[in-house]
């Protein structure tokens, strides 16, 4: 195959290593698998690969011919499995020298990957003189330091790009390699910052090329890191570099994975960070909220301002404040609601700024990979062309102190901003070069900017911006998308995380996330678990299973006969199954428990009339009706109930009363039509279910539509010696 063909074909390529890879993994076939890589090989001539193919060749050849001559070995399953690990490891080297050749996305970076020694003292030397040397530059006079700290940054954050290239596209690590570096980013003699950036370029590798080295590492640091963010960039790391195929594969690290989830603090940190990921990825749809609900009240109350210290008043016009003196009060008061729900939003974990930083990512700072992933720094070297008396203003220095940005939107700001400020009246630059008009972003406030919770969520928000952002992206497989970011239905979690499991499921459903929450489930399903039954009947009424429901819902009564929510479940579900009987015997125990709930005596009234005993059904709403002369919902619930008795006139006075409403819906135009049918008013129903079928804006009906429908009430129909023939007469007589 010639190169210009293989480089149509990589893709392709890449996949079939995926595959040989999965099976593998699943059945442990190593002979199969090494005739398929070699034969993989025969075609993309790299030597350091080939001589790897041919050593783990001839040792399961050394295998076999042991084996064939009847020799017993005791570490024979062992040497198999290490066998399998090392092909694994080949493999994943073979696709990531595939797309050293032939993916310009990664082409791209080689460059920087190749250009430093990759070795640990190396690597440990540049961190720590780098810490070393920005210490010395206090000693220097103020002059000199300063050119001396930006001729520092700028090597430094050079080598950092370098650096982080080459934690990406290097090959497997050794185990050794992996415990050192893992080693240098948790020891205090190198910058926080950079420590930082090196666990998120391993967390980036690892899922770029599935190491179990890099994910052992990533969970060392985890462990024995004290930097808060250093611990949560690793803890992000770890999840989202799992691959169940991969763990299962290397005993070690998942016996590594499940020991570490015997902790109760790192479940609960896992937990927390499955519902931080739901957040993030909402993020357009949090900002359709925000947009409907919020950003029209904020631009409506232009008459204030928010500053750091709260909402403040613009000069108005005082005879607006003379003619309506109340009016400043009532924004005043509509604006800190406004504000505060946006802020109880972003504390609950909502990304409030996606949408309106994903604009301010087109500045050339972004081009560089490793900058996504860079806590914020005014000492930067790729901010120093803006002025210093705008990056040391008392403005930057808000936004460098400000607990309502992730470091991505940092960035974004203080360059989207500069050119604003060169543009300002002298006196105005005055105040920020002072701090006085910018003392901090509202809402920040009592935000511990410490905790792990705050660090991650922060973290999480730059990651979201990158995998959706970021040219880049596409490089990797983005930790947020459907198929990827339901952490907890990793194999790893589900033997360990059960109770976390059932709060992230609650979680979902407050979110009306039902796909995914349905998914999450039947992972952790106990058929004995009472929560888990309550929380499967959930499901199946959302998914209209209505009988499925009633059947979890009959087990629950069994299971906690003395639980009036679990009846009521059932009652409703039997309702909706259109089981009567049953409905109406629960909803009669629970009206018996609380006959003062109006509520549960009009389920009850209803389920009566549908299981044929309407006379006592309209005897309740009666009742309801006179103490609650106000409600439409009792009114339409007796109506119904008239028209199964046979009080038709009783029943047309309500739907006059109903259908002048503001809150009148298409079931009533349909009620209140049959009820003037069965009076043999057949015009004035024909009109009132055109009303419900042909006007309806929120179903176009068509002529099967409108029998199907007709058909669900046929028992009514029949009641009141309506025939086929006139349900088919009345059904044209429509659509006329």
């Amino acid at each position: 195959m010639d190169d210009i063909q293989k480089s149509k074909d990589w893709k392709t390529i890449l996949k079939q290593i995926d595959n040989i890879c999965d099976r593998l993994c699943d059945y442990r076939y190593i002979g199969t698998s090494l005739k398929e890589t070699k034969a993989m090989l025969s075609d993309f001539k790299q030597d350091a690969l080939g001589s790897r193919l041919e050593e783990i060749m001839n040792d399961f050849r050394l295998m076999t011919d042991f084996f064939q001559k009847g020799y017993q070995d005791n570490k024979r399953e062992e040497l198999y499995e290490g066998l399998v690990c090392k092909l694994y490891r080949l493999l994943r080297d073979i696709q990531l020298a595939y797309r050293k050749v032939y993916d310009s996305a990664v082409i791209s970076h080689l460059n920087l990957a190749n250009s430093i020694s990759f070795d640990i003292e190396s690597i440990r030397h540049n961190l720590e003189s780098f810490v070393s040397e920005i210490a010395l530059c206090s000693l220097e006079a103020d002059d000199v330091k300063q050119e001396k700290v930006k001729t520092l940054y700028a090597g430094h954050h050079q080598y950092m790009q370098q650096l982080f290239a080459a934690i990406l596209f290097s090959s497997q690590w050794n185990h050794d390699f992996a415990k050192n570096m893992a080693k240098i980013i948790v020891s205090p003699t190198i910058d926080s910052g950079d420590a930082q950036l090196l666990v998120s370029g391993i967390m980036l590798a690892d899922m770029f090329n599935r190491d179990p080295e890099r994910l052992m590492a990533l969970i060392q640091i985890y462990e024995q890191s004290q930097d808060v963010q250093v611990r949560q960039r690793a803890l992000v790391g770890w999840t989202f570099a799992i691959d169940d195929k991969m763990v299962d594969l290397f005993d070690g690290v998942g016996s590594r994975l499940s020991s570490l989830l015997d902790d109760e603090r790192v479940r609960k940190e896992i937990q927390e960070l499955q519902m931080q990921v739901v957040y993030c990825r909402n993020a357009k749809r949090d900002n359709d909220k925000l947009q409907q609900d919020i950003m029209p009240t904020l631009l409506k109350n232009q008459n204030f301002e928010i500053t750091g210290s709260g909402i403040k008043p613009k000069e108005v016009d005082p005879l607006e404040e003379i003619l309506h003196p109340e009016a400043d009060e009532k924004k005043m008061e509509e604006l800190e609601n406004t504000m505060r729900k946006m802020m109880d939003m972003r504390d609950q974990g909502v990304d409030i700024y996606f949408s309106g930083f994903s604009q301010m990512k087109r500045f050339s700072f972004f081009y560089t990979l490793c900058n996504w992933f860079m806590p914020f720094s005014v000492n930067h070297p790729q901010l120093q062309h803006l002025s210093a008396d705008f990056l040391h203003s008392g403005m930057t220095k808000a936004i460098l102190k400000s607990s309502s940005f992730c470091d991505s939107d940092k960035y974004s700001f203080v360059l989207g901003t500069s050119a604003v400020y060169h543009n300002l009246p002298a006196n105005i630059k005055e105040m920020l070069n002072s701090g006085e008009a910018a003392p901090g972003i509202y809402g920040d406030q009592g935000i511990d900017v410490h905790t792990p919770l705050y660090n991650r969520r922060m973290y999480l928000q730059d990651l979201y911006r990158f995998f959706t952002l970021s040219d880049s992206r596409h490089i990797f497989h983005n930790p947020f998308d459907d198929e990827h970011f339901m952490l907890l239905s990793h194999g790893v979690f589900i033997s360990k995380m059960n109770v976390e499991a059932r709060k992230v499921q609650q979680f979902l459903l407050k979110q009306k996330m039902y796909p995914k929450l349905s998914e999450l489930y039947y992972e952790y399903k106990d058929p004995d678990n009472a929560t888990d039954l309550k929380m499967e009947a959930k499901i199946f009424m959302h998914e209209h299973k209505y009988h499925q429901a009633q059947m979890v819902y009959q087990t629950l009564c069994q299971m906690l006969p003395l639980d009036d929510k679990i009846l009521a479940g059932y009652a409703q579900a039997s309702l909706l199954a259109e089981d009567y009987s049953e409905a109406a015997d629960a909803y009669e125990t629970l009206y018996e428990h609380h006959p003062e709930n109006q509520n549960i005596a009009q389920y009850y009234a209803i389920s009566l009339i549908q299981d044929r005993k309407a006379e006592e059904g309209v005897k309740i709403l009666y009742r309801l009706e006179y103490e609650n002369p106000d409600d439409l919902n009792i009114k339409r619930a007796l109506a119904w109930g008239l028209l199964h008795v046979g009080r038709n006139e009783q029943a047309e006075n309500l739907y006059q009363i109903i259908l002048s409403s503001d809150s009148v819906n298409a079931s009533d135009y349909l009620n209140a039509g049959y009820c003037n049918w069965f009076s043999g008013n057949i015009s004035t129903a024909v009109s009132l279910m055109k009303k419900s079928f042909i006007d309806n804006p929120g179903r176009a009906y068509g002529y099967e539509d409108v029998l199907i429908q007709l058909q669900k009430d046929i028992n009514q129909l029949q009641r009141h010696s309506i025939n086929d023939v006139e349900i088919r007469l009345i059904t044209d007589m429509i659509f006329a």
